[in-house]
């Protein structure tokens, strides 16, 4: 799965260390949309360890 995002990658990495998600993360690139510079990074692992990242990610991200 790739997914864009304002992120800072090192800041992605310790969310993946926190989460304990055996997932992967692949800095792929840096692109710009409307002003923003987003981050273009592959998540790789099993379909349950991506969705308990992403989950970890939102709830990160959220403030929670």
């Amino acid at each position: 799965m790739i997914i864009e995002t304002a992120i800072p990658f090192e800041e992605l990495e310790e969310i993946r260390r926190k989460s304990g998600a055996g997932v992967g993360l692949t800095l792929l690139g840096t692109i710009e949309r409307n002003g923003i510079v987003l981050n273009r990074v592959l998540v790789e692992g099993p379909t349950k360890e991506i969705e308990r990242f992403m989950g970890k990610l939102r709830l990160a991200r959220a403030g929670g």
